[in-house]
């Protein structure tokens, strides 16, 4: 299983990679100037941090047939998820920037002790604080039920910036379809939230890609189309669809036909 380390190592050398393949895109023509700069910067930032937390950590002594060892890397694979589509891309940068005044900070649960971590594997997330799940999903970074569960209550607290990073985690990190589905979804809700539509509207294209039953991405799709988009008449029936999921609460079952009325006399923001 991998250390914190061997997960912060993995990142950086992507995050190296990631500047590495912007330019070859550069020199070629496949992307523009303004988007290659956002995502310059987005990288080398990353890129900064990751080589920041590495140089505080313990040096690892490795033995001279550990030394020797490199792993191949397939430099013709796919891009990772959050990667596929180059428009989405500009969500890392300019939503790690809005999350810096629109998020809150984590706290720490009152209710829930602190004094000990608890099992790796077996503890139940719903009976420790945020700050115990931090030091499982640490010791233990590819449990990715345990991550999504954290995940969701920082993206329920409205703590986006802790939730994006474990969504786009578990997003990069062999997930189910039904783990991508919901944490791309997610992903394009908070970017809707903080003032960024069009790049909502494209994570949720790829949440619902990734699993089309995803009721959640659905509902969010027609609010994102009518209320980002200002595009009413796309709204219409996604919203009309929304409607159709099953076990709906009141409340939503009532923001959904106010949508639609809004929707329907050419109601936009």
């Amino acid at each position: 299983m991998k250390s914190e380390q061997d997960d912060l190592i993995q990142r950086r050398d992507q995050a190296q990679r990631d500047l590495d393949e912007l330019a070859a895109q550069v020199d070629d023509n496949e992307i523009d100037p303004v988007t290659a700069e956002r995502l310059r910067t987005a990288y080398q930032a990353e890129l900064d941090q990751l080589d920041a937390t590495l140089g505080k950590l313990p040096k690892v002594r490795l033995e001279p047939s550990e030394q020797a060892s490199e792993p191949e890397l397939n430099t013709g694979s796919a891009r990772s998820t959050r990667r596929m589509v180059i428009g989405s891309l500009v969500l890392i940068a300019a939503l790690s920037v809005a999350i810096g005044f629109a998020a809150r900070d984590a706290q720490p649960d009152p209710t829930q002790p602190v004094s000990a971590a608890p099992g790796a594997l077996t503890v139940d997330p719903a009976s420790v604080s945020n700050e115990q799940l931090e030091t499982v999903i640490a010791a233990n970074p590819d449990i990715n039920p345990m991550r999504m569960a954290l995940a969701d209550r920082y993206f329920e607290a409205e703590e986006y910036g802790p939730a994006l990073e474990h969504y786009l985690y578990i997003a990069d990190n062999d997930p189910t379809s039904e783990e991508e589905s919901k944490a791309l979804a997610r992903v394009g809700w908070m970017a809707y939230r903080t003032g960024l539509p069009d790049e909502a509207k494209t994570y949720i294209e790829l949440s619902l890609d990734s699993d089309p039953a995803n009721a959640e991405a659905t509902l969010y799709l027609g609010f994102i189309s009518l209320y980002g988009l200002g595009d009413a008449e796309t709204a219409i029936p996604q919203l009309e669809a929304a409607l159709e999921l099953s076990n709906l609460s009141e409340n939503v079952i009532s923001q959904i036909e106010a949508a639609l009325v809004d929707a329907r006399s050419g109601v936009t923001p």
